[in-house]
């Protein structure tokens, strides 16, 4: 029985391992480090001749004491990514074992024709400590919304103007970006047609009532 526990323990960790992707490391006797991946992509569309692929990040701790790099100050670990795909680690070194949450957003400001992921992911870290007395961590990120996520990624996006020159929205450059005309086009004849419309309904209505007439009098005869 106790075998089939010390299995089944053994497949729940080996699972835990391999559910997020992050590089566990034993710095030294004693010591755990987590190292977890941040990706920036950038979708673009109608790119222009500059483009700036940079965004902005910031790690923060959200229980006191919990580990952060070295580069941290007040409890916040910002940093940035270049180009359209970019990739860093976070490293982070445990001594005592533990529940750590983390969070980790966007912060790069908004700007014309530019669209950046503004999830949020909160980070819980486990660490605890083994039958021979070692650290092993456990990993669990989650998004907003609730939902685990397996890979701490921000998609971000770039949509340049149409070849023709319009905006992305697709209105024409007199309006400008994201507006319309408010007036109506002119096609140079300002003749009235309200009387003419009129006059047919009337005629219409007219001839209507005289075939009537002349129905009801047949019928009569």
């Amino acid at each position: 029985m106790k075998k089939s526990r010390r299995i089944f323990g053994i497949m729940v960790l080996f699972f835990c391992f391999l559910s997020f992707p992050v590089n566990h490391v034993f710095a030294a006797s004693g010591m755990a480090e987590v190292s977890l991946r941040v990706t920036q992509n950038f979708a673009v569309k109608n790119p222009a001749k500059k483009m700036d692929f940079t965004g902005n990040y910031e790690f923060s701790a959200l229980d006191k004491g919990a580990p952060l790099p070295e580069k941290a100050e007040n409890g916040k670990y910002s940093f940035s990514l270049e180009g359209e795909k970019a990739e860093l680690p976070i490293h982070l070194q445990y001594s005592h074992a533990g529940v750590y949450q983390y969070r980790l957003i966007q912060t790069t400001e908004d700007k014309e024709g530019y669209q950046y992921d503004k999830n949020s992911y909160q980070i819980t870290v486990y660490v605890k400590n083994s039958d021979k007395g070692e650290l092993h961590t456990q990993v669990v990120a989650e998004k907003e919304n609730g939902r685990k996520s397996g890979r701490l990624e921000f998609q971000n996006f770039y949509q340049g103007k149409e070849p023709d020159g319009s905006d992305p929205n697709g209105s024409n450059g007199s309006a400008g970006y994201g507006g319309s005309s408010a007036n109506p086009v002119k096609t140079g004849d300002s003749t009235n047609v309200t009387p003419y419309i009129l006059t047919a309904a009337a005629a219409l209505l007219l001839a209507a009532v005289i075939v009537f007439v002349k129905k009801f009098n047949r019928k009569k005869e």
